[in-house]
């Protein structure tokens, strides 16, 4: 058998893809404070227009009874919200289950932040960690579409 070559190293986040039609990470944020209110800028990563699909709560340090959080593109609530402002985080009981929340605007994004907006705390201290996944389309060539 011939030698293939160097060894390579991958990375699993973030991923990069050269077309549009598959969901990828766009963006993580771990650790989040979720008894106190506010904005947490999640960074969304190789990208520049995308599109939200999935919304995922995970890892939560304690069973999150009564936070209720939303996503936006824009800091303090501005922009038409990617999940609704309304959304209970109460599906997440522990560090093992995995959340997903109603994405409620699929609509295409072009700011470099998602926020995630906890509109109420949890009472007691409470962490969990949030993943972005979604189309990205700023590969996709508008002028010379794949397959024209």
């Amino acid at each position: 058998m011939s030698n293939p070559g160097p060894a390579s190293t991958q990375t699993i986040h973030p991923s990069n893809l050269a077309s549009n039609q598959a969901i990828r990470l766009l963006g993580v944020l771990t650790g989040v404070n979720v008894n106190a209110t506010g904005d947490n800028a999640i960074p969304i990563q190789n990208t520049t227009n995308f599109s939200v699909s999935n919304f995922i709560v995970t890892n939560a340090s304690t069973s999150l009874t009564t936070a209720v959080a939303a996503v936006y593109p824009a800091a303090n609530a501005q922009g038409t919200a990617i999940v609704a402002a309304s959304t209970a985080l109460s599906g997440n009981t522990g560090a093992t289950v995995v959340n997903q929340l109603t994405v409620a605007s699929t609509a295409t994004q072009s700011t470099q932040n998602v926020y995630f907006r906890v509109t109420t705390a949890q009472g007691a201290a409470a962490t969990c960690d949030v993943y972005v996944y979604g189309y990205d389309f700023s590969n996709y060539n508008l002028t010379n579409p794949i397959g024209a």
